[in-house]
């Protein structure tokens, strides 16, 4: 599926795989979804992030307006499944950093 990766200080689109594991491999560990527009997309996180000790992510924490450590990524959501980034927010989370 088509996402949006922030890690450090760098804003990619990214193909990966629709998969529990491939969205564990793309945060380094356990997932947690942050809902930055009910319905319409998340912001998959590291759940252990901060015990880990984890960096700090500022532009992912801009995005979420709330603390993120470690590497994100944005997806779209359907229902309860996760799905391609919508368009609209893909634009508005790359927009500043093109």
């Amino acid at each position: 599926m088509k996402a949006i990766k922030i890690k450090g200080r760098t804003v990619s689109e990214v193909e990966i795989e629709n998969t529990l594991e491939a969205l564990q491999a793309a945060v380094d560990g356990y997932i947690e979804a942050v809902t930055l527009i009910p319905g319409k997309a998340v912001m998959i996180v590291n759940e252990e992030g901060l015990l880990r000790g984890m960096a700090p992510n500022p532009i992912a924490s801009t995005v979420a307006n709330t603390q993120i450590v470690g590497p994100a990524v944005v997806v779209g959501v359907d229902g309860e499944d996760f799905t391609d980034i919508p368009e609209d927010v893909e634009y508005c989370i790359r927009a500043p950093f093109a």
